[in-house]
């Protein structure tokens, strides 16, 4: 791809000279238009771009410093050399007072010329990027319109202010379809425009619906080498000046953009068109969520009748929860003690006459019942952490788990287990609910790293995107993955009840915990490798610890 040569406007009255600066300048890679007439320049400046504009200060016709400012006029972004052969001290404030960035002595030294032009075109470069980036920030605020849910006439003036921001703005008009769909109206201008006025309307009619199909498969397809044509040329009665951009996004046509240059006889750049595309694109996506809002308030209010109903149902079934837990706790656990307590007393009084399987079989009888009050113990616990109302405040995570610590010294005597506790950092959080998470992943930690001679158990945390994450990793008997899924069940286990004791529900009231929290909750591992269990808290709600 060949770099685009810098384009240089020269004006001299003097055609010997000027011709033969043209020529020179040529030889150095310059692209260079010459005219000995400064009207005949601003004509060709209205149908072309330049980067440089040297002109001589002296002239019949036009002197260079009022030729700079029609130009600048046009071109706010052209750069201006003055050209002189009084080369005194008042010509040169003279020269820059007037918009000038420099200005050069005749007769002309290249070594001396050269220099001011590549920082004439470093200036023209510079220039050009704060327009480009005032361009981006109008659209950027456009884009806000989508985030704040602002209605279809804030989107309307937005997009208007936004494209009256774009280098060389004459004229901006926006065409919106009515609600019958039927006819096109103007909905909003900026600049003059001689043939349209606010609230005019067009039939929408079969040319206009080809042109936009036909535009934006233009559009799409186009990859700036040359122009869309299309956008050139809409079907619209009158004089056609600019482009016009079809306003459509999701399939919905929401309008057109109208946009014409100061310099009306100027066709606009493949970069001019290519903002303008992005601002029509940005401007449709708001368009369709005003829409979307609309149609959403709406749904809302059907949704916020189907939650009162929705809650009402709740309430009842958190009532029958209630009735089935005191059940549970009464009515199905008072049978098991007194089956346990006829079995306890069976072997106080008649033990010594039993056979050894007779008391083999109710000492399982005893211990059914026993792990039965403990299923029922379990269940009551989860339902009790599903129904607790969240009571979240900053925790000092730390410190929690080290207390937490301090409830296992009993199972750690006797026992060599290497405990490491990295850097926990605060959260927001249920302390109690939390408490029991960290209870839960350490007791794991130490029922199933019990069988090693040297436990490990690292319990830590980091921070990962929106997450904070903390851990508990053990050097256990770990888990085989392809049963990762049933870990945080209700009733499920991946080990027997012969090799490790317990009820199957404690990972499950984690997972409730941290799901009501707005977390994550996982594991990794390898069969006797150990096992790593993670949670994660959302930063959100972090912020008031931050």
């Amino acid at each position: 791809m060949t770099t685009q040569r810098a384009r240089l406007l020269i004006v001299d009255d003097e055609e010997a000279l000027m011709t033969a600066l043209c020529d020179t300048l040529k030889v150095e890679g310059y692209a260079v238009t010459g005219f000995t007439s400064a009207r005949q320049a601003l004509v060709q400046l209205r149908e072309r771009q330049f980067d440089v504009l040297l002109t001589d200060l002296m002239m019949p016709e036009m002197d260079g410093i009022a030729l700079l400012h029609a130009a600048q006029d046009i071109d706010p972004a052209l750069v201006g050399v003055v050209m002189t052969g009084h080369g005194t001290i008042d010509t040169a404030v003279q020269a820059l007072r007037g918009g000038a960035l420099d200005y050069v002595l005749k007769p002309f030294r290249l070594n001396n010329l050269l220099p001011v032009l590549t920082r004439a075109l470093e200036t023209r470069r510079l220039r050009t990027e704060n327009i480009q980036l005032r361009e981006a920030v109008s659209i950027y605020e456009l884009s806000r319109a989508i985030t704040h849910g602002l209605a279809h006439g804030e989107v309307l003036q937005r997009t208007v202010a936004a494209a009256a921001q774009q280098s060389d703005a004459g004229a901006v008009c926006i065409l919106v379809p009515t609600e019958e769909g039927s006819e096109l109206r103007v909905g909003g201008m900026w600049g003059s425009d001689a043939h349209w006025h606010e609230g005019q309307r067009f039939p929408l009619d079969a040319a206009i619906v080809r042109w936009v199909s036909a535009a934006r498969e233009q559009l799409s397809a186009w990859d700036g080498s040359h122009d869309p044509e299309g956008v050139f040329s809409p079907p619209f009665p009158g004089e056609q000046l600019g482009v016009a951009l079809p306003i459509v996004a999701g399939g919905n046509f929401h309008g057109i953009l109208r946009f014409s240059s100061k310099a009306s006889q100027r066709r606009l750049t493949p970069g001019q068109v290519k903002a303008l595309d992005i601002l029509a694109s940005t401007a449709a996506t708001a368009f369709e969520a005003a829409s979307l809002l609309s149609q959403l308030r709406t749904l809302n209010q059907e949704l916020e009748h189907r939650v009162r109903e929705r809650t009402q149902e709740l309430q009842a079934a958190n009532s029958d929860l209630e009735a089935f837990s005191y059940s549970v706790s009464h009515d199905l656990r008072a049978p098991l003690r007194r089956v346990d307590g006829f079995c306890q007393m069976f072997i106080d009084e008649f033990g010594a006459g039993l056979p050894p399987e007779g008391r083999r079989i109710l000492e399982k009888a005893c211990a059914g019942t026993a792990h039965m009050s403990e299923l029922i113990e379990a269940l009551l616990r989860f339902a009790r952490y599903s129904r607790q109302t969240l009571q979240t405040r900053p925790v000092q995570t730390q410190a929690l788990v080290r207390r937490i610590i301090g409830n296992f010294q009993e199972q750690l005597q006797g026992r060599s287990v290497e405990l490491r506790i990295g850097e926990l950092p605060e959260c927001t959080a249920d302390s109690a609910l939390l408490e029991q998470v960290f209870t839960n992943f350490i007791s794991n930690a130490l029922k199933f790293t019990s069988g090693r001679a040297q436990a490990r158990i690292e319990i830590g945390a980091r921070l990962e995107g929106d997450e904070l994450i903390y851990f508990v990793k053990d050097n256990g008997v770990g888990f085989d993955m392809r049963y990762a899924d049933r870990l945080f069940g209700v009733f499920q286990r991946l080990h027997a009840q012969s090799e490790f004791e317990g009820t199957g529900i404690g990972l499950s009231i984690v997972h409730r915990i941290v799901r009501r929290h707005g977390g994550r909750v996982w594991a990794e591992s390898r069969l006797q490798e150990g096992a790593t269990f993670y949670f994660s808290l959302p930063m959100q709600a972090q912020t008031a610890v931050a």
